[in-house]
């Protein structure tokens, strides 16, 4: 089954509140590469024009972009969805200052996991997980 027709999946991104739109947006952008890597079938086949030019597919579900509330814990947020067997990709604050993917990945491995510094998280799973986790979190805007 093709992930654009399964209705009892779903993938959300939510960036933090209290980021600017920019990066949020890039954030957003982030976190949606990691989870069509992980879901390469999220992406739809290249469409053809009448006259014959190509355009390249992309994902063929919705990706909400949603904000989560200024007291909310982006790291419980995604250790619930994780718990409810979502795919959960993070995205840490730090990662806008690092010169290389290395860098960043040596400063992860530095710090314990309950001291990351998330502000973006993307999550992929049953319809009613994410649901449960996000459902009343409002659109970013």
């Amino acid at each position: 089954m093709s992930v654009s027709n399964d209705p009892n999946n779903k993938a959300v991104i939510v960036v933090s509140s209290s980021l600017e739109k920019g990066p949020a947006a890039n954030r957003a952008a982030c976190l949606a590469t990691g989870l069509v890597g992980g879901k390469p079938e999220m992406i739809g086949t290249e469409l053809k024009t009448k006259d014959g030019q190509i355009i390249l597919g992309f994902t063929q579900i919705p990706i909400p972009i949603l904000t989560c509330k200024p007291d909310q814990s982006l790291l419980e947020m995604a250790d619930k969805a994780k718990s409810l067997d979502c795919k959960v990709y993070l995205f840490l604050t730090r990662a806008q200052g690092m010169r290389s993917y290395e860098e960043y990945r040596e400063s992860v491995a530095g710090t314990n996991y309950a001291d990351l510094d998330v502000d973006g998280i993307a999550m992929y799973g049953p319809n009613k997980a994410v649901n449960s986790v996000t459902g009343s979190l409002p659109m970013l805007r």
